[in-house]
């Protein structure tokens, strides 16, 4: 998560506040879009890694 963190602070050339607001910003929206019902932690993790990308590391690997 640290690299990724510092990956998208060095592209988008904003701090880590900023990034942690936007990433909080983009999972309102989606909770509110996807009309997704009140899940446990697992839940949620598995219904987030299930848009991710192909290529994209699942949630324990991230959060590492």
């Amino acid at each position: 998560m640290e690299n990724s963190m510092d990956e998208l602070m060095n592209n988008w050339e904003i701090d880590r506040t900023s990034v942690i607001k936007l990433a909080l910003y983009l999972f309102a929206i989606h909770m509110q879009q996807s009309k997704i019902e009140r899940m446990d932690h697992r839940g949620l993790i598995r219904e987030i890694e299930h848009m991710a990308p192909p290529d994209f590391p699942d949630y324990a690997s991230f959060a590492d």
